[in-house]
């Protein structure tokens, strides 16, 4: 009996090699599909996309020259470009302020302060992010709507007054209108990874907190907020690559307007590739936002493995 089960185990290891040679070249045929789709769409553009951004041409022109790196010098010595690179720079900080701290502020009230009720408000405070941006965009365009917009009624009924050119028409406010909708969409999403966060912290260093005499302010600071500092360098990861990656809020609202104000690197990109047609510089400029997305990506895999 024993050496009956032996052969028959033995014919189960040696199955996977009998069948494809090795229990390896299996595993490849598997991973084949998601490899090829990987080099189709990722790995055959990044390559083209830098290929050429060494290249002068527009969207329909019949023949390329070779410039070099020359795109790459320009790019120092465009203020444009640095105008979009620092207004990714300020979404991100304050997307890190608002959509962060607001979202920690509400996990803390929904974990701690709410008793009843906290599944339909997390729905309720959550739904934004489910919605499509663009029709974020086209939703808001009305609400700031420099004649019949929600927000003009309002300050009009306050007896406050409002900017002459609109709120995303003035060059100075543009941008921190851009930035709140980006606040009430995604801040939300901040709340629901910390209050999931939340939920798994002991209850015991709670009650041990109680006993040593603190209050639930002081057992945030001493107990919440340790606990959760490694979910906030992730939320803080998210928020910093999705304000480099921001685009399509920026173009439904105010397309990079006006006079650049809000210009970011992807509404850049697609200004000088499509209406300037200057698609050698916009690969070059893509370059430059593919070197910065994998640093933060990176940034992001040692945090995370560090964590483990």
């Amino acid at each position: 009996m024993t050496v009956l089960l032996e052969q028959e185990s033995a014919a189960r290891r040696a199955t996977p090699s009998s069948i494809f040679g090795t229990s390896s070249i299996f595993g490849w045929i598997m991973v084949l599909p998601a490899l090829s789709l990987f080099a189709l769409f990722i790995l055959v553009p990044f390559i083209q996309t830098l290929v050429y951004s060494l290249y002068k041409f527009g969207l329909t022109s019949p023949t390329k020259q070779f410039v070099g790196f020359s795109h790459y010098l320009e790019i120092v010595q465009d203020d444009v470009f640095w105008i979009a690179f620092e207004n990714n720079i300020i979404i991100a900080i304050t997307g890190i302020i608002l959509q962060i701290g607001v979202g920690l502020l509400l996990a803390a009230i929904l974990d701690r302060g709410i008793k009843r009720g906290k599944s339909v408000i997390s729905a309720i405070i959550f739904m934004p992010i489910v919605i499509s941006t663009i029709a974020i965009g086209l939703l808001w365009r009305l609400v700031f709507d420099p004649n019949t917009g929600m927000i003009e009624e309002l300050f009009f009924n306050m007896g406050w007054s409002t900017p002459m050119r609109g709120w995303l028409g003035d060059p100075d406010i543009a941008l921190y209108a851009i930035i709140f909708v980006g606040f009430w969409q995604y801040t939300g999403f901040m709340m629901i990874i910390l209050l999931a966060a939340m939920q798994g912290i002991p209850r015991e260093l709670y009650e041990a907190a109680k006993l040593d005499g603190a209050g639930p302010i002081l057992s945030f600071f001493n107990v919440t907020l340790p606990e959760l500092r490694n979910v906030l360098i992730v939320c803080v990861l998210i928020t910093v690559i999705s304000a480099f990656k921001v685009f399509d809020l920026v173009y439904v609202l105010t397309s990079g307007g006006p006079g650049n104000s809000t210009q970011v690197m992807g509404s850049y990109i697609v200004q000088n590739a499509f209406t300037i047609g200057r698609m050698g510089y916009a690969n070059a400029v893509s370059v430059v936002l593919l070197v910065i997305a994998l640093g933060l990506g990176i940034v992001q895999l040692r945090t995370s493995r560090r964590d483990r």
